[in-house]
């Protein structure tokens, strides 16, 4: 034992740290030797197809990468269960990164050995899933989309050394968050996952029964049920028992109506009252959906871009994270949808033809000539062949063409007339999908627009024109529409156009948009993230070695 006397202490110490020093050297020595093995063993596995760690060759790079140390201590350990333990916070499955066992681990600080290598892995493994997640999202959308084409792709040349960040820092949870999305709309989606589940904790809201339309003035039963389901989503209501549809309830139910992009009317009918009685549930999981396409979106964000939402039947222009520019738009039917799709606009036309695509052209122009040789005249159509000649129609037997091959085109002349309007944006793409004006302006004031046969038609198309023509201003567009030539305008530089579907919207001022899944894609998304872990590697991912 050492004595009471200072210089006593200080010898003895001195002593026990002379024994010391050299078995705890041999036992982190021991530790790297079994890591290294463990590393051997891991790539025979994964040459056999053995392997149950879900991204083997990152996890071997990252402990290569740092010397085959161990990662892990028990600090990081707490902060990483922690952060997996509240994935649903995400909309993530928890049990997809393996919490429960992780949470059986014994404390590391008594694990030797094999033991202490394996747990290790094990709890980096269920940090790669997680980081895999955040940043690219459960699901590859190019599985299910064949239309996909955003890149989905590491950003950085070195992902090892970006994770290995994490274990450099002293805030592990703060580092681990960055993964995530930074986009207002993801952030504002998880406030609102949040509120949901908040609002779900004390019980589903009430059903609105019946199927009577209820107008204001009105005085029914089923109206106590509509205030109080109204005010369980938190829209003011005065007055949760009377039976009278007052004022203050109507301004309530428009407020529901335009969260719901339905007609804000005050009117409760059957799009109204479906919308009344979904579940908050199914609120929360349209949520988690919707989180789920903003991580696929992440992955190539830009400052300045188009962005379409065909399920909102909206277009924004986005700078620096803000929409300082929108309109409303038509979409394709759920028959002709509108694929969701990225490219970049590279010019503008003013005064275009159309060339009537080959499905319309099949489908629906040869029928109605079929039945009316004055289909043409009436709708400023003229035949043309496929070196863009004219062709007399007096001459072509439009019969002979029900079945078999049509082999000219049909063009429609520019005018106020016309398929297009009177411009069109052009963003190159194999779809043949652009934006474009629009003669039927009616269509813009139903809340539902999905009338197009895949191309997007938008409510105030010159206003887009003036912002992307800065040097074009009033009086020169004016010209140019009045000649009736149809003019090219190149744009000084590409701008994004990012096509996307998202059936919940979270805006700045914290409210939240629910959409219409017109094109019933939600229920894909939602049983993908049901199912099992399964890692689809992102491109430009090159592991060091």
């Amino acid at each position: 034992m050492c004595k009471r006397d200072p210089l006593s202490r200080v010898r003895c110490i001195a002593i026990a740290l002379l024994v010391l020093t050299p078995l705890a050297f041999a036992a982190d020595e021991l530790d790297r030797q079994l890591l290294s093995a463990r590393l051997v063993e891991l790539k025979s596995a994964v040459a056999a197809g053995h392997s149950t760690i879900a991204m083997p060759e990152v996890l071997a790079a990252l402990y290569e990468e740092r010397g085959n140390t161990l990662l892990w201590d028990e600090a990081r350990r707490g902060a990483l269960l922690s952060a997996l333990s509240a994935a649903d916070r995400e909309g993530l499955n928890p049990h997809d990164y393996n919490v429960a066992m992780l949470k059986q681990l014994p404390a590391l600080a008594g694990l030797t050995g094999a033991a202490r290598v394996d747990a290790d892995f094990a709890l980096t493994d269920s940090l790669l899933r997680y980081v895999y997640h955040l940043r690219f999202g459960k699901v590859n959308p190019a599985s299910y989309l064949a239309t996909w084409n955003f890149p989905r792709r590491v950003r950085s040349e070195d992902p090892v050394a970006a994770l290995g960040q994490l274990f450099a820092a002293t805030d592990f949870v703060s580092v681990l968050e960055a993964f995530a999305p930074k986009s207002s709309l993801y952030h504002g989606a998880k406030a609102q996952l949040r509120r949901y589940r908040e609002i779900a904790a004390s019980g589903n809201w009430p059903l609105v029964e019946g199927t009577t339309v209820l107008k204001p003035g009105a005085s029914a039963a089923e109206i106590v049920q509509l205030r109080q389901r109204l005010a369980r989503e938190g829209f003011l209501v005065n007055d949760l028992v009377s039976l009278d549809y007052d004022a203050p309830l109507e301004e309530a139910v428009r407020a529901f109506q335009k969260q719901h992009g339905l007609d804000s009317d005050g009117v409760i009918g059957a799009r109204t009252r479906d919308a009344l009685n979904t579940t908050v549930g199914q609120r929360i999981d349209q949520l988690k959906v919707n989180l789920e396409r903003l991580r696929w979106l992440e992955s190539d964000r830009v400052s300045r871009f188009l962005a379409v939402n065909i399920a909102g039947f909206e277009v924004h222009l986005i700078e620096a994270g803000k929409s300082i520019w929108s309109t409303r738009a038509v979409v394709g039917t759920p028959f002709r949808q509108t694929p969701t799709f990225t490219a970049d606009m590279t010019y503008i036309v003013i005064n275009p033809d159309w060339t009537v695509p080959p499905t319309i052209l099949r489908k629906d122009k040869l029928p109605a000539l079929a039945r009316d040789r004055g289909y043409l005249a009436k709708n400023h159509l003229e035949v043309i062949d496929r070196g863009g000649k004219p062709v007399d129609a007096s001459t072509i037997d439009w019969s002979r063409y029900a079945r078999a091959p049509f082999p000219y085109l049909l063009r429609q002349v520019p005018g106020p007339w016309n398929a297009l309007g009177r411009v069109k944006f052009i963003f190159p793409n194999s779809h043949f999908v652009f934006l474009h004006d629009t003669p039927s302006r009616e269509l813009f004031k139903r809340s539902q627009r999905t009338f197009s046969s895949g191309c997007i038609r938008v409510e105030n198309p010159f206003e887009l024109v003036r912002i992307l023509l800065p040097d074009w201003d009033s009086a020169r567009i004016d010209a140019v529409l009045a000649s009736g030539r149809e003019t090219k305008v190149s744009l000084r530089q590409p701008l994004p156009v990012l096509v996307v579907y998202l059936t919940a919207l979270a805006l700045e001022d914290g409210t939240v948009r629910f959409y219409d899944d017109v094109y019933d894609r939600d229920a894909w998304v939602l049983a993908a993230l049901s199912a099992g872990f399964v890692y689809d590697a992102p491109g430009g991912l090159t592991i060091p070695g």
